[in-house]
């Protein structure tokens, strides 16, 4: 069934987005080890970058459950799932590029609020839209600068049931952690708390330069992709 809800315009995206990127660059968190709770998701996203109604900007906070970064001395959170200092046992980095290519962001696209939140669609749409752009724009960047923008995406802990689980970042949050900043800070406050962070060995970004263009046709392959979910 088609949506009813208005596609956000390239205009109207790119305002966002350039609202979006301000608020990053405000919101940052001091540097680590982190000593108060920190947080940023796609309520706060919603609720500081939109034209919202000040009455309603409290109730979209809460839509923070469905995407965000939260640092603090006692866990670390990735779009609503916490773990706690002790059972995390070591978090590995990876490239931006390379994590948005493997497939661990795009799986979890859909579960982005686009237009299908009621009453309030083309908010969330624009924002949805902002956060992905935004993100493809970095990405793209770091491929034509040869960098290596890395994000702690793999956080290995001890579960209840099976002794190793990973919490890892969806788009949102993953954006977030895209901030140099936010990155040294979760580093930072793990190795505060005596946890490992580390490159893996098998790590496929050492020879970027050589593969740019490989990687840029990838990563358009999946802008594509993510336009069509938001104009479906």
């Amino acid at each position: 069934m088609t949506s009813s809800v208005p596609v956000p315009a390239n205009a109207d995206i790119d305002e966002e987005v350039g609202r979006l990127a301000t608020l990053l660059k405000q919101v940052r968190p001091p540097e680590g080890p982190i000593t108060e709770r920190w947080a940023l998701g796609i309520g706060d996203i919603v609720a500081d970058t939109t034209r919202l109604p000040r009455r309603l900007r409290g109730a979209v906070r809460f839509l923070n459950r469905f995407g965000g970064v939260a640092i603090s001395p006692d866990a670390l959170e990735f779009d609503g799932d916490d773990v706690k200092w002790p059972k995390v046992a070591e978090i590995n980095t990876r490239n931006l590029v390379e994590y948005l290519l493997s497939g661990a962001v795009e799986k979890q696209v859909d579960r982005l609020p686009v237009p299908w939140f009621p009453g309030r669609g083309k908010l969330l749409g624009l924002a949805s839209a902002a956060v992905l752009t935004l993100l493809m724009a970095t990405a793209k960047q770091q491929i034509e600068d040869h960098a290596d923008v890395r994000i702690p995406a793999e956080v290995h802990y001890r579960g209840l049931i099976r002794r190793d689980k990973v919490l890892s970042p969806g788009v949102i949050s993953t954006l977030i952690l895209a901030d140099p900043q936010v990155s040294a800070c979760v580093i930072a406050t793990a190795e505060a708390n005596g946890v490992t962070v580390r490159k893996p060995a098998d790590d496929p970004m050492d020879a970027a330069g050589e593969r740019a263009e490989q990687l840029k046709a990838k990563l358009a392959a999946l802008e594509t992709r993510i336009g069509g979910l938001l104009h479906r």
